[in-house]
């Protein structure tokens, strides 16, 4: 992938994640949510997962390095090979990673009571760092 590809790639991910963020940081300031609100968030902190996943492979692909097919694994690769010190604590990329699993996989079985605290805290922002992070350094290569 060239130089522009990267950038493009970068823009895109930047745009899409800062909508997300913006309509989490509104939903978050109120104490109760509708079912269509608890739906729209649910929804951001899935396309936040994913848009991380993607980066995360994008950057491993531009870096020569094995792409792991499993979510978790391309963001442990990561760690592995970035300092983890410009990077959230991979805890909560692990987090991150489990949520959107649950929110893909089970959800039926959805607990928002388990989610609501991500959304109140504030605790997606370690998501758009870690996209923050990694698309930076995707430019460097």
């Amino acid at each position: 992938m060239d130089d522009n590809a990267h950038q493009a790639y970068v823009y895109a991910i930047t745009e899409q994640t800062d909508q997300h963020i913006a309509g989490l940081d509104e939903l978050s300031e109120k104490t109760q949510l509708t079912f269509n609100e608890r739906s729209a968030a649910e929804r951001s902190l899935q396309v936040l997962a994913e848009i991380a996943i993607g980066c995360s492979k994008h950057w491993l692909k531009a870096n020569n390095k094995p792409t792991p097919s499993e979510a978790r694994a391309c963001i442990e690769r990561v760690y592995e090979s970035l300092p983890a010190a410009t990077l959230p604590n991979i805890s909560a990329m692990r987090g991150a990673i489990a949520t959107r699993n649950v929110i893909v996989h089970d959800y039926l079985n959805l607990d928002w009571q388990r989610i609501s605290p991500i959304v109140q805290q504030r605790k997606y922002v370690q998501i758009q760092d870690y996209i923050r992070q990694v698309s930076a350094n995707l430019l460097l290569v």
